[in-house]
């Protein structure tokens, strides 16, 4: 990075970047080692987090498009359009939006939470990180859950095979019950013997009632049109327009649904038992934010060494949203 002196206490900097350029498509892979000993600034962080905001170029003026621009050096976080003189706010709408907390902490809670397919508890964040209060990790994960549940929101399945299915989370004689749908792909593929596999693909979410209109709602905003669609017997799942569905009665028996539902109903047993594992069970109202961070995980797993990133990335291209949204 070259510094110019410059009056107004501003710098022009050189466009140049101090780690592995990508596109949406390209995400740089860290280790736990690696990730501590290149991201130990916070003026490094603010550079991630700079790269992430404008797809891997320094910046990208919101009016203007240009890509030059002036570097404040007592505002770290504010650079100005060359151009058009158009200032730009590092956190500014963003999830990072009207946080004290540093830059390099946040980064560092984004790769607790995905380095781990356990995640990270806001009790274990407060004591990872040092923070202060309990309600500052807390509310981080809550933003940091937020930009992951827009980035998936974006994707829809396809197939060639989806499982539908809904499920209950939580316990009923406490009022603390809510109802999920769940969809996920299923993947045909030939292992290096040649021998036919399937696996699980994509996942899709939606926390509501299993009612015939909700599940019409979550299908048509979830799936590609025409996709072959396996459901159980239950009446609200089956018949919906838009899908190619097919059902069998399962009536609970294990060997049934492991032949005909077997990712979807994993997928609820393992989110259930994270839930209840890493966070001791949650208030319902919050799970769809706690539910969209699994589904994120799942649905990156198998490049792990890349979810730091790409959830960064997430969280740099999420809209900003309120507080007392996020927590009512």
């Amino acid at each position: 990075m070259t510094e110019f002196p410059m009056p107004m206490h501003k710098a022009r900097v050189d466009t140049c970047c101090s780690f592995v350029q990508y596109s949406a498509m390209q995400y740089q892979q860290l280790r736990s080692i690696e990730f501590f000993r290149e991201v130990d600034t916070e003026e490094k962080a603010r550079q991630w987090l700079w790269q992430c905001r404008f797809d891997g170029k320094d910046f990208v003026c919101p009016d203007c498009e240009g890509e030059g621009f002036w570097q404040h050096r007592k505002q770290a976080e504010i650079r100005e359009c060359e151009l058009c003189q158009r200032e730009v706010r590092l956190r500014a709408a963003t999830v990072f939006g009207n946080s004290k907390v540093p830059i390099l902490t946040w980064l560092r809670a984004i790769f607790l939470v995905m380095q781990d397919k356990r995640g990270v508890s806001a009790l274990q964040l407060m004591r990872q990180l040092g923070l202060r209060s309990y309600r500052t990790a807390w509310r981080m994960l809550l933003r940091i859950r937020h930009a992951l549940r827009q980035r998936d929101d974006r994707y829809i399945l396809a197939g060639p095979v989806i499982e539908l299915d809904g499920a209950s989370f939580g316990r009923r004689e406490t009022r603390n019950q809510s109802e999920v749908l769940v969809a996920i792909e299923t993947k045909d593929w030939v292992n290096d013997r040649g021998k036919p596999k399937s696996r699980a693909g994509f996942a899709k979410v939606l926390v509501t009632e299993e009612t015939k209109k909700n599940a019409q709602q979550f299908v048509t905003k979830a799936i590609k049109p025409g996709a072959l669609v396996n459901t159980d017997g239950s009446q609200s799942l089956r018949n919906l327009a838009g899908i190619d569905s097919d059902y069998q009665v399962t009536d609970g028996d294990p060997t049934i649904i492991g032949r005909w539902l077997p990712w979807v109903h994993r997928f609820i047993s393992n989110a259930k038992t994270w839930i209840l594992g890493t966070h001791h069970g949650i208030d319902k109202k919050y799970l769809p934010a706690y539910i969209a961070e699994y589904t994120y995980r799942f649905n990156r797993r198998h490049d792990p060494n890349t979810l730091f990133h790409r959830a960064l990335f997430a969280c740099a291209q999420a809209s900003h949203v309120n507080l007392p949204v996020l927590c009512a």
